[in-house]
């Protein structure tokens, strides 16, 4: 049983808005079920042992500020709604570990959601941010501002009626002192003034995940949203090896006695049949992540600033929900599980991040009973659709223009500078090359050393590797790579405000496949089903790991017939393709896109009708003529849908590390 703390920490560890990751047995911020002891129930530690987040040691623990009780003092006794956001991006004691989004992701969730979407007014949220750009002056987020605020302010009022907390900084991981952990292990949020002592994070600085169960019972029946994007897991960031990060995780490691942990466990003797996944009534929380991974923040291009990855998901997801249901033309509000499914697929199947979301209650799956459920919580609706939605700058159709299209390419020589940007002078149509390690977002990271290449994509992944024995080999292959990112690049910028009208699923072995990691020359079938009222004809395309070229799945030489319709599903291959032709992952490790375009009106795609590997195939020039074809129809129709999808393949050894076999 994975346990989650239900606030933020987690190595990136809770879901959305604010996620945390690490892997634990149970959610932590869930209520025990009757019977488990309540030894120290008011925190954590032993039976007399001084709380340390209510009673912090009077030797290290100031006074609480003026400014906070003047800010306290002022709030509004009338506000119906509350929303504390906390954004710890500064660690002044905790060298190297410092962030860059959280305060804007802060700054996101109050002025593009609560604000706007949730209809809070400016006074009824309230900031510990720093750095805090919007009031420079405002409160830190210190350990005691923090509990102060929340005790004083956020838990006061039985006349409120929502609440909504968000945390995006540091989580980690601390002894569990009183036994209630399953794993022994405490997580923990890292306020401001986090410090190491003898190599551990010093206790007297962490919010325990105990105190916030406390803190979020005193709220039983009362609505509150809770929003956690950091992480708890001790695993670093995949990045290529530089002292470029392409990403960084939201999770600082804790050295703890591993033996007293055993001991704490043994005297409490638990096992997982005493946690319960029940979380208060009207609760819910989104986390960024499960506990076995971690969450990251990364540059984004759009809007020029480091942001949490799950926030950034969270914030699109909402806007696009919105826009989509007020397409519609009976408008129905969206529920807190239309909004995590959706945020799911942004993260892993739009973006293929690493890190997966989660939420309490328990998500279920799709086509299971949720009501009468300790998760029917999460049919109730969330977000308010109205048709102003429809102006929103979300529905803007995004046809990129191929001919000016460029990605953004970092190449790095460990080795010393082999290459120049004139020797890359037939990718430079595709690609702003940069060779200066600038402080910009980029697209393709390509990792030069004296005989090998590592290539990795914006999100920190490893795409493939390659050695080579010579620098006119390495300046071919470089080309080849950077032509394929760019083809990739263009088909997922093709964007439509349409909301996709099927469900697109993999099978594997007669079996769904529910994950975003494949092994090369793995085996499978795509699975297309109509949910919506129109008939369309779909066009499945596919950019490998393995080149350049441009799949086409469906429609191809053995299965033309590419037209569904309301209730119906397509299988690619069908059953009677599938007796002379076979749809494998390719042989090359690295990341593959998937590309389906669905239009009322059939397209004329021209494309090879050579049978490889169950599909057609075409060269560079090939593939980058016909995706120049496609945006030229679609701007001629007036509607039309998308959907993209992006895995990764792996070699079979380190697949099976990944999967767990």
């Amino acid at each position: 049983m994975m346990k989650k703390i239900v606030f933020a920490l987690m190595t990136l560890f809770f879901f959305s808005m604010t996620l945390l990751t690490s892997c634990l047995p149970e959610k932590t911020f869930g209520v025990k079920r009757t019977g488990t002891s309540s030894q120290t129930a008011a925190g954590y530690g032993t039976p007399g042992e001084k709380n340390t987040v209510r009673d912090m040691p009077s030797g290290d623990s100031p006074t609480v500020s003026d400014d906070l009780r003047q800010i306290v003092k002022k709030a509004s006794d009338t506000s119906d709604k509350k929303a504390l956001l906390i954004g710890v991006g500064d660690y002044p004691s905790l060298q190297g570990k410092s962030l860059r989004g959280p305060q804007n992701d802060v700054a996101l969730i109050k002025n593009e959601f609560l604000i706007p979407i949730l209809g809070y007014r400016p006074d009824e949220i309230k900031i510990l941010a720093s750095p805090n750009p919007e009031d420079p002056a405002g409160l830190p987020p210190t350990k005691e501002n923090i509990v102060r605020m929340m005790e004083d302010w956020f838990l006061k009022g039985d006349h409120v009626k929502e609440r909504f907390f968000f945390f995006a900084g540091h989580g980690s991981q601390t002894e569990d002192l009183d036994g209630d952990e399953n794993d022994g292990k405490d997580e923990v949020i890292l306020a401001r003034e986090a410090a190491w002592e003898n190599h551990k994070l010093r206790r007297e600085t962490l919010i325990i995940d105990d105190d916030i169960r406390e803190w979020f019972e005193k709220l039983e029946g009362k609505k509150l949203i809770a929003v956690f994007d950091s992480c708890n897991s001790g695993t670093v960031c995949r990045s290529i090896d530089t002292d470029i990060s392409v990403k960084t995780s939201r999770f600082v490691q804790n050295s703890f006695d591993e033996n007293r942990r055993g001991v704490t466990r043994g005297e409490t003797d638990r096992d997982e049949s005493n946690f319960t996944d029940r979380i208060p009534k009207n609760h819910v929380y989104f986390y960024a992540a499960e506990s076995s991974q971690t969450a990251d923040e990364k540059f984004f291009g759009d809007t020029g600033l480091h942001q949490g990855c799950f926030t950034k998901a969270f914030i699109k997801s909402v806007k696009e929900l919105l826009r989509n249901t007020a397409q519609k033309r009976s408008i129905s509000d969206v529920s807190y599980l239309d909004l995590y499914v959706a945020v799911n697929d942004e993260m892993k199947n739009k973006q293929n991040l690493s890190q997966t979301p989660d939420i309490q209650p328990a998500y279920r799956g799709e086509g299971v009973e949720y009501e009468g459920t300790d998760s029917e919580e999460l049919l109730k609706p969330f977000l308010k659709a109205t048709k102003d939605a429809e102006m929103s700058p979300v529905a803007e159709t995004r046809l990129p223009d191929a001919d000016r299209h460029k990605i953004n390419v970092l190449l790095i020589q460990e080795g010393g500078n082999v290459l120049s940007l004139p020797d890359l002078g037939g990718s430079q149509k595709y690609a702003s090359l940069d060779f200066e390690k600038k402080e910009k977002g980029h697209d393709l990271y390509i990792n030069i050393a004296e005989k090998s290449v590592k290539l990795s994509n914006g999100n920190g992944d490893l795409l493939n590797s390659f050695d080579y024995s010579g620098k006119t080999q390495l300046i071919q292959e470089i080309e080849k790579r950077i032509k394929h990112a760019f083809l990739k690049d263009l088909l997922a910028k093709i964007k439509s405000p349409q909301a996709f009208p099927m469900s697109l699923r993999v099978e594997y072995e007669g079996k769904d496949y529910d994950k975003n990691d494949f092994y090369c020359g793995q085996k499978i079938t795509y699975l297309l089903e109509s949910k919506a009222g129109a008939d369309v004809y779909v066009y499945v395309f596919s950019v490998n790991a393995a080149g350049s070229e441009l799949n086409l799945y469906l429609p191809f030489e053995c299965q033309k017939n590419n037209r569904i319709r309301q209730g119906e599903r397509i299988r690619i291959l069908d059953e009677q393709c599938s007796k002379d032709y076979e749809l494998r992952i390719s042989d090359e490790p690295g990341e593959e896109i998937l590309k389906v375009i669905a239009s009322p009106k059939p397209l004329n795609i021209k494309m090879a009708q050579e049978g490889i590997g169950g599909a057609s195939a075409m060269t560079f020039e090939q593939a980058l003529g016909n995706v120049k074809d496609v945006i030229a129809q679609l701007k001629a129709c007036d509607i039309w849908y998308e959907d993209t999808r992006k895995y990764m393949n792996h070699e079979l050894s380190d697949y099976n590390k990944i999967v767990g076999n």
